[in-house]
């Protein structure tokens, strides 16, 4: 019987380095997604590792702290395992920023199975070589096709920092009064998975909402939450999009709490499938190339 494999993926609820600066950061939105569905202090994308590394493993999958990990996968991890002693194999795993620690990333060059998007590739002074890909896209081997039922209505994804003032609170209670279906990141991966497969249409707060959608072929919208909404991405959204060969394009809020918005936005979802969904294909046959030097647990 395979061994299993140790790997590192944030979660408070493991790690109590992050789970105190969580209840210093984020308190509020903490003690709000308590009350609702899913596990406090966990989101489903990082949580995600699990199924995926077991899927191109082979291997059972328990989580270790950095510094006793065979592995990083999902997650923008690259900073905190250089600062914090990691010492694994990293699959995918992406940067927050294109900020690197000078001289640190060349000496961890040939621990790199693969990389999230190019932009991070250029950053670290990877090889163009280097295969790309979010971890998270192998969601389409693990639940592949279209469901059977009918796909019905359009669901909001929120980061867990969109919980965190009331301001942005009323933003979520006015989109799940046009009947938006909320799915709180807390929720575990399997029922997120079944919830963005069936739906229509997924409008997310956060980057892995995406990235499921687009595994799952559900037409996405990336929304800023914000007021007033933010009119730029973060980095790593250019990075998993450049590597699906997308632009990234962020949808204000107000502009999705009318049918014709929804619908527009929608179409656009559609759209950008059609350019992507063969360039995914792509990439989770080399994310699956590229785990091979994980499957020996023997």
């Amino acid at each position: 019987m395979p061994s299993p494999i140790n790997a590192f993926w944030w979660s408070p609820r493991r790690d109590l380095r992050t789970l105190a600066h969580e209840l210093r950061d984020h308190a509020p939105a903490w003690s709000r997604l308590a009350l609702g569905p899913g596990r406090a202090f966990t989101n489903h994308g990082d949580e995600l590792s699990e199924l995926v590394l077991a899927e191109a493993t082979g291997r059972p999958v328990r989580w270790a702290p950095l510094g006793r990990e065979d592995v990083v996968a999902i997650g923008s991890a690259i900073v905190p395992y250089l600062t914090r002693g990691g010492i694994g194999q990293i699959w995918g795993t992406g940067l927050h920023t294109p900020n690197v620690p000078e001289g640190k990333a060349a000496a961890i060059r040939d621990r790199f199975l693969a990389i999230r998007g190019p932009l991070a590739r250029a950053a670290l002074q990877l090889p163009e070589t280097t295969p790309i890909g979010d971890p998270g896209l192998l969601v389409r081997s693990l639940r592949p096709g279209l469901p059977r039922a009918r796909r019905r209505g359009t669901v909001l994804v929120t980061h867990f920092t969109s919980h965190m003032t009331a301001v942005q609170r009323r933003t979520i209670a006015a989109i799940r009064s046009t009947g938006v279906r909320v799915l709180p990141a807390t929720l575990t991966p399997s029922a997120m998975l079944a919830e963005l497969g069936a739906a229509e249409h997924v409008m997310s707060s956060g980057m892995h909402g995406v990235i499921l959608a687009h595994a799952l072929r559900t037409p996405a919208t990336l929304v800023s939450l914000a007021t007033p909404a933010a009119s730029e991405a973060p980095f790593k959204y250019h990075d998993y999009h450049r590597s699906v060969g997308l632009d990234v394009r962020l949808t204000a809020w107000n502009g999705l709490l009318t049918e014709q918005g929804r619908s527009r936005a929608r179409a656009l979802g559609e759209r950008d499938l059609e350019t992507a969904d063969h360039r995914i294909d792509e990439l989770v046959e080399g994310l699956l190339r590229s785990s091979a030097p994980l499957r020996s647990g023997h």
